[in-house]
């Protein structure tokens, strides 16, 4: 009968409708999603091409900077990665599916992580330096240059100079930062200073009771100078070997 062969077919057609349906809806949501995946990856390609850039300023003025300088160098780094790029934000498929903002993730965890390395160097290289010329400027004195060569008749000079110069000089080093790690080689500048101060004193004791004294620091002020030389060639291989690093990056 007619009537029941159309009362049988609805079920069918109403399947059918409703698959269709379904099928549409699926396709829908596919190309919503292929959109989110697209879109995430062009917001992806675009931060990574900032970082690029940004990558390629910030080394332009670490070349551009004088390296002997290391204090002022780590300020220019910090200036120059002080805005670096902003990732831009993506739908949650999107950022979920999309292999360049996995990656771009990736580099916005890790962009300034090298430069930031090489500005803490520097800061440490310039607290090396600073150890370094202090230092220094204690190991260059020189005894005669406050009693004169040959012998010394009178202790005047040696107390109211040559004591009073090293006094001065040492205690101007022990209030300079040391390096983390170098303790013992701000010990052994500080002990070279002592020594020529207790022997002077010495000096001075024997001339004032008539008794012949002599010393000599050569060893003891080599060996502090040889220290520190060390020192700062590790130092300048350091700061040469961050930077190299950074630069290379490109």
């Amino acid at each position: 009968m007619p009537t029941r062969r159309v009362v049988v077919a609805l079920p069918v057609i109403l399947t059918v409708v409703i698959a269709v349906v379904i099928g549409a809806l699926v396709l829908t949501q596919d190309h919503r999603q292929s959109e989110q995946v697209d879109e995430a990856e062009a917001v992806a390609q675009d931060y990574l091409a900032d970082v690029q850039t940004f990558r390629s300023s910030v080394i332009a003025k670490v070349e551009a900077a004088d390296a002997k300088d290391p204090g002022a160098l780590s300020k220019v780094i910090d200036r120059a990665i002080a805005e670096p790029p902003r990732l831009g934000s993506a739908p949650a498929y999107g950022r979920e599916h999309s292999a360049s903002y996995a990656e771009a993730l990736q580099t916005r965890a890790t962009v300034l992580r090298p430069f930031e390395r090489l500005s803490a160097t520097l800061r440490e290289a310039d607290t090396a330096l600073e150890f370094i010329v202090a230092a220094r400027k204690v190991l260059e004195l020189r005894a005669t240059d406050y009693v004169g060569h040959g012998f010394i008749t009178t202790s005047a000079r040696v107390r109211s100079e040559l004591i009073p110069a090293f006094v001065r000089a040492r205690d101007e080093f022990d209030r300079v930062k040391v390096p983390k790690g170098k303790e013992e080689l701000a010990q052994k500048v500080h002990d070279a200073a002592q020594y020529v101060i207790n022997q002077a004193t010495l000096l001075a004791d024997s001339i004032e009771n008539r008794r012949n004294f002599s010393f000599s620091y050569r060893d003891e002020f080599q060996e502090a100078a040889d220290a520190v030389s060390d020192y700062a060639t590790t130092v300048k291989g350091d700061v040469a070997e961050a930077i190299a690093e950074v630069t290379a990056e490109l």
